[in-house]
């Protein structure tokens, strides 16, 4: 305790003491006025009984007023024995018994943070073709498997597609089939030109042979000059049909060129439209609306008779429970340690279910600009349905420390104007209050950067009061460590 605080208390017992010399000064006019009522009432008790009956009324009051005055007599009796001694009060009043805890190493740090529970799986369904719906199966919460029909939708104008894309289907397939028959045609033709054009060249040849022939003749004089003539001239004529038979063959194969050409985009227009056909029936197995996956419905908005625009309304949103991801944003502070496989536990709260441990099955590995988090992934099994997609859960990850720090309670810290200090008791219980350096804060306890070494003797709850150099006196509990 302070020398002020010890002046005033030595103040108020000087005062006591006033109070009691005062108090004699009163005893002895009490006992005099006691002596005087002592003697008035042996004069009532003697006096005789005439008029108003004093003898009933005397021995009572003056046993009251006799106890009046011995409180009085007392009251300063047991203040004049009561002054302390000023040096063992001064003694009791300057040592403080006070609690002390001690540091513990932050080898790791365990920080408790909000959580979103979401499905393992979770779709909305819409309609991929555009209808009435006849029939919806499952309603709200009902449990479904991959596979199950959940509505049914009438498609009358897809059905009329259908139908139309099958008959054109059909003509570009009969188109194709006409002109394989064309080219087969063709191909006949050009075998037909191509024997003439041999004819046509072997009579060529005939003629030159002969005109050879009569030309030597001719040098002779075995043939005429118009025998010759006549024999150059054929060979003309039939170097020309041979000409022209070489012409309608490349005519010929040009043509059945041009029939494969029809051919193959007759084929290619046979094939689209049976594509489209077969799109088209496709989009009409969508009309039976069915479970992607095994799960609960968890929203149904289908109902029957209204009109389904394809891609646009909702009919059901499924989710997948069996299993859980407990997805949780990691303070930029703790993401740099926070790694696949930390420990970490999960609790709801007010569901009941106790605290369930895993580890983190995956993280994001970046930290999101807008809130400065990391995205961290928790797996677990919910095969009992005890956590609920889209509750609040609390996460406490468990994450080591790169440098060995030092933890202390909350309790401890005396915050001052010129920062963080802690009331630290000495081997001679005298305090030394000491400037510390603050990290982490971790709820109940707080991590401590500098300013400590980790054996020292901290005062819980110090006051301001507390000064370096004050004596103290340290309880003999136990020392908090936790």
């Amino acid at each position: 305790m302070s020398p002020a605080v010890i002046d005033q208390v030595f103040t108020i017992a000087k005062s006591s003491t006033a109070l009691r010399r005062v108090s004699e000064a009163h005893l002895g006019q009490s006992a005099e006025l006691a002596a005087r009522r002592s003697q008035q009432v042996r004069v009532i008790a003697t006096a005789p009984a005439t008029g108003w009956p004093w003898k009933r009324f005397a021995l009572p009051a003056a046993a009251i007023f006799a106890v009046v005055v011995g409180v009085g007599i007392s009251q300063p009796q047991k203040l004049l024995h009561s002054e302390p001694d000023k040096a063992e009060l001064a003694h009791q009043m300057s040592v403080q018994s006070v609690n002390v805890a001690k540091p513990s190493p932050a080898t790791t740090v365990k920080v408790e943070l909000p959580a979103t529970i979401r499905p393992w799986q979770i779709t909305t369904l819409h309609s991929r073709v555009t209808g009435y719906l006849s029939a919806w199966h499952v309603d709200l919460g009902a449990r479904v498997k991959a596979g199950d029909v959940l509505a049914e939708l009438e498609t009358p104008e897809l059905d009329q597609e259908v139908a139309e894309g099958e008959s054109q289907a059909r003509e570009a397939a009969a188109a194709a089939v006409q002109a394989r028959a064309e080219r087969s045609e063709a191909e006949a033709a050009l075998n037909v030109a191509v024997a003439q054009l041999a004819r046509a060249k072997a009579e060529a040849d005939l003629s030159q042979s002969q005109l050879l022939r009569s030309e030597r003749l001719l040098a002779t004089r075995a043939v005429s000059v118009d025998e010759y003539d006549t024999f150059q001239k054929q060979w003309k004529a039939r170097t020309a049909d041979a000409t022209a038979a070489q012409a309608d063959v490349s005519r010929r194969q040009t043509s059945l060129a041009t029939h494969d050409a029809i051919i193959e985009a007759r084929e290619a227009t046979a094939k689209s439209r049976q594509s489209n056909v077969e799109r088209l029936k496709e989009l009409q197995g969508f009309k039976r609306i069915v479970a992607p996956f095994d799960g609960i419905v968890t929203r149904r908005t289908a109902e029957v008779g209204m009109l389904i625009t394809a891609g646009t309304d909702s009919l059901f949103v499924i989710q997948d429970m069996s299993r859980v991801r407990v997805q949780v944003n990691v303070p930029q502070a703790n993401s740099a340690l926070t790694r696949v496989g930390s420990e970490a536990t999960v609790s709801v709260p007010e569901s009941g279910v106790q605290v369930v441990r895993g580890t983190i099955t995956r993280v994001a590995d970046s930290v999101d600009s807008t809130n400065r988090t990391m995205l961290a992934e928790i797996e677990l099994d919910n095969a009992t349905h005890g956590f609920q997609p889209g509750s609040y859960a609390q996460v406490t990850l468990t994450t080591p420390q790169n440098n060995t720090y030092w933890t202390i309670p909350t309790n401890t810290l005396q915050m001052r104007v010129d920062g963080p200090h802690v009331a630290i008791v000495g081997d001679d219980n005298h305090v030394e209050m000491k400037s510390v350096t603050l990290g982490r804060n971790l709820g109940a306890r707080v991590v401590v950067v500098d300013g400590i070494r980790g054996n020292e003797r901290l005062i819980v709850n110090p006051s301001d009061a507390l000064l370096s150099g004050t004596l103290v006196e340290v309880n003999s509990q136990k020392i908090a460590q936790k």
